[in-house]
Parts: structure tokens; C-alpha cells; sequence
């Protein structure tokens, strides 16, 4: 059988002077997606890739188009991408080769807005979805061959459904592309039969690359700033990412550090989009040590000295999740990420139960005031789901009982309202209980817990 991850760049049929920049830059081998996608691309086919991330999708398909541009002042190819700090990515991997093949400075162009439509003559444009159809009315397109669809299943379905549609007229000018980490059966199909794509490359075993490995840390009644702090003094990452889901949660982690003295970086998609970039240009160039992110940091970006990813609470979306963990672990270097969590909150562990059933193996660390300890053996969910199905019975047994004491072989008077209030109350005091052992168990004081006494006595009566 093949063995995919040794084919050397050389066995295509790349120009020479493609292949000669891929040597100086130190790149012999080709990765398992790059040695299928490649001369399918030179042939001028339309290609589905899926590959995990850090696995090389972005020059599977940079060094088709630049083996075939021509410096004739018209756009060859598109490339579309869901966020900036990915145009500005793939801008930089393009420049690589362009500058040393003799291209003019302005051949590679990004668009982040509106206000960068100018007179330039690119012959790569680089756009976001939303200005896809705008980008059509500013540079000339007559000469189009390839359409590139990055991080595919962001931009196909998330809503950018007018740039889609302007994709697919005329679809027989262009070959069409799509570059993904994650797509189910059904997605495939659906993406297939979109844009015309008849070849799949799926080199996929998981959405993250093999060399990140993944860790659960029980932060317990810590609050979140003041773990992440211990947890980076007792660990020290060279350069990490801590991802968090609302962005109201992640200003507040932010002022959290700031208030104990750690600096950090922050990114979210509601920023200007000149600041995200100059806050991941700052990060990149080692500048700051820490970026606080939110998911729109999750997707494609290339930082290869990352090391430590950090998921201060988990995202509703899974896959979320496994994009994260993989802006560690590129191109097959070690990486980590680590999920904070709280045994003591079933919500937090039935979150993190649903990465540990996509047969990810997970680790447990314990973080408390001045150490980080490594439980031995990998974390076992031993009771997940039996507490909360045992408190349900017994409440059901409670509100059965509730409604046979107040049950009569003769119907009296307001009977109905009577077991309601009976049933009402069985429920109270169990609301009650849970509250209580929850403060208990996070610290506080029981007499914190404030009933409505008027509730209570009215209900027993």
C-alpha cells in the first residue's frame, strides 16, 4: 500500500521553480492531505478535502494556483474564508512564493472591508463570504479558474447564502474547491452536489491532529481569572490560547487577570477588524504570551508555536471544541489542551463527558492554591447520570405520595386544588434541598438560602 506521507514534493508535477522555494523553506515531504489533493488540483479538478486541522490543507491548495499564475493584471483565483486573521494567514503562506517568483507586491490581495477595494490589478483575491459578490463589480474576473472555499463548513452553512449563489453562476468558468476539517455524510453529500465536486479526499481519522493530547483540570470552587492565573503560573506554557464561549464571559475573565496583574490579548469577532489583526500579529510575534479568545479564534489560525490550549468552559457545539485543541499540535508537533471544568456541577461534567465519548482520552489534573496535581489513570465518568435519574425518582415517589394522602373515595370541595398545593409542595422542598447543597458545596452559608415563608405557609394550609 502507498505510504501517502512519504511522497516527496518532487513526485508531482510542480514547476521547478515551485519546487526549489519549497526547499529552501525546508518542506521535502508532503502531508497524507497534500499528496492526495495536489495533482488532483493540477489537473484542474474539483476537490472536497477534509483533513484534520494543522495537517497542511492551506498548501494543498496554494501550490496548484501558484504553479499556473500568470502576471497578467486579472484574478486567477479566489480564495474565500471566514474571518480575517485566516485571509491574512493564507495572504502570508501566497507572498512566500509570489515575491520569489518575480509577482509585483499588490499580486496577492486581501479584502477586510469595503474600504479595501482599490485600483489594484491581484491576480490572487483574498475575501470574506459577505463581500464575495461585491468583489465581482471591482476587478476583473473574465480570466477566473479556481474558487477556493476555506474552513467550508463555516462559510456554507452559516448564512452566507448570496455569495453562494453568486458562486455557482457560472460554474462551468471556474473549478470550485471546498477545504474542510469537519463534514458528516449528509454535509458531503450536500456539498457535492452544490458545486459540482465529483473527487473527496477525506484523510480524516479525527477533526485534530493525533499529536495533541487532552486533559480535564477540576478547578472546583476556583473562580475562573484566579485558576486560569494558577493554572499558567504552575504549568507555564511558552505561548497559550484560553478559549471562552460568551463574550460577556470573556471581557469579565479579561478584568478578572487584569486585576491580579496578568496581561493578556483578547480577540472576538465584534472587534474592528484592523484590531484582530494587529492583536494576532502581536501574539505571533511573541510579544505577549497569553490570548483570550472566543470560537471565532478557533478555526484555521496557524500559530506553530503554540503549545497550550485552554477551554475555560466548553462550547455548546462539540466540534467546537476539537477546533480549539487544534490550534496546538500543528504540522504533527506536540500540543496540549486542557478543559476547565467542575466536578462538583453535573452540567460541567456532562459537558465534558461529551468530548470523552468521541473516544478522546482524557487525563485529569486537580487545581487547588499552590499546586497542579496529576491524577494517575485516565478519567473515569463512574457515576454520570445515576444521581440526577435517582433524585427524579425520588421526587415522583414523594409527588405519588403527596397525591394518595390527599386522595378520598368521596370528591369534596376544591379536591383538585387541595393535591395541586400538595404536589406544589413536595416540589418546593425539593428545590429547597438542592439550592442548600449546592451553597454547602461551593462554600457558602445556608442561611444564604432566603424561602418565601408566605409561600410555604400558604401551601399548608
Amino acid at each position: 500500500m502507498e505510504n501517502i506521507e512519504e511522497l516527496p514534493f518532487g513526485s508531482t508535477s510542480l514547476k521547478k521553480e515551485v519546487l526549489d522555494i519549497l526547499k529552501e523553506d525546508g518542506f521535502s515531504k508532503m502531508s497524507p492531505v497534500q499528496a492526495k489533493t495536489i495533482p488532483l488540483m493540477i489537473k484542474n479538478h474539483n476537490v472536497l478535502a477534509l483533513a484534520p486541522t494543522g495537517t497542511g490543507k492551506t498548501l494543498s491548495y496554494v501550490l496548484p494556483i501558484v504553479n499556473d499564475l500568470v502576471n497578467n493584471g486579472h484574478v486567477q483565483a479566489v480564495i474565500i474564508s471566514p474571518t480575517v486573521a485566516l485571509l491574512d494567514q493564507v495572504k502570508t503562506v501566497f507572498e512566500e512564493f509570489t515575491s520569489k517568483l518575480g509577482f509585483p507586491s499588490d499580486a496577492i490581495k486581501a479584502v477586510y472591508s469595503n474600504n479595501d477595494f482599490n485600483r489594484a490589478k491581484p491576480v490572487v483575491l483574498l475575501i470574506t463570504p459577505s463581500l464575495y459578490t461585491a468583489s465581482l463589480s471591482h476587478y476583473p474576473i473574465n480570466e477566473l479558474k479556481r474558487v477556493i472555499i476555506d474552513e467550508g463548513d463555516m462559510v456554507v452553512f452559516d448564512g452566507f447564502k448570496e455569495a453562494l449563489e453568486a458562486l455557482k453562476k457560472p460554474r462551468d468558468a471556474k473549478k470550485i474547491s471546498f477545504f474542510s476539517a469537519s463534514l458528516n455524510v449528509q454535509d458531503i453529500k450536500r456539498v457535492k452536489s452544490s458545486f459540482l465536486i465529483n473527487d473527496v479526499v477525506d484523510v480524516r481519522s479525527t477533526i485534530t491532529n493525533k499529536t495533541v493530547k487532552h486533559h480535564i483540570v477540576n478547578i472546583r470552587s476556583l473562580e475562573k481569572g484566579e485558576a486560569l492565573d494558577l493554572f499558567l503560573s504552575e504549568h507555564k506554557p511558552f505561548k497559550a490560547i484560553a478559549f471562552v464561549s460568551k463574550k460577556d464571559d470573556l471581557f469579565a475573565l479579561a478584568d478578572s487577570l487584569k486585576k491580579i496583574g496578568r496581561h493578556a490579548l483578547l480577540v472576538h469577532g465584534g472587534m474592528d477588524k484592523r484590531d484582530i489583526k494587529n492583536a494576532i500579529d502581536r501574539f505571533r510575534k511573541d510579544e505577549e504570551g497569553l490570548l483570550l479568545a472566543s470560537d471565532y479564534v478557533s478555526r484555521g489560525l496557524d500559530i506553530p508555536d503554540v503549545e497550550c490550549i485552554i477551554s475555560i468552559d466548553l462550547p455548546s457545539d462539540t466540534q467546537y471544541y476539537f477546533h480549539r485543541a487544534g490550534r496546538a499540535g500543528r504540522f504533527s508537533a506536540p500540543g496540549d489542551s486542557f478543559i476547565f471544568y467542575n466536578e462538583d456541577d453535573s452540567d460541567s461534567v456532562k459537558a465534558v463527558y461529551n468530548i470523552a465519548r468521541r473516544g478522546t482520552s482524557l487525563d485529569s489534573y486537580i487545581l487547588s492554591q499552590g499546586h497542579l496535581k496529576k491524577n494517575k489513570g485516565p478519567y473515569e465518568f463512574r457515576n454520570l447520570g445515576k444521581k440526577d435519574r435517582a433524585e427524579s425518582e425520588k421526587l415522583q415517589k414523594q409527588i405519588r405520595h403527596a397525591v394518595n394522602e390527599n386522595k378520598s373515595k368521596k370528591v369534596k370541595p376544591n379536591y383538585k386544588k387541595k393535591v395541586a398545593k400538595a404536589v406544589d409542595l413536595v416540589k418546593l422542598k425539593h428545590r429547597k434541598k438542592i439550592v442548600l447543597t449546592n451553597i454547602a458545596k461551593s462554600g457558602g452559608n445556608a442561611k444564604d438560602y432566603h424561602e418565601d415563608k408566605r409561600r410555604t405557609t400558604k401551601l399548608k394550609k
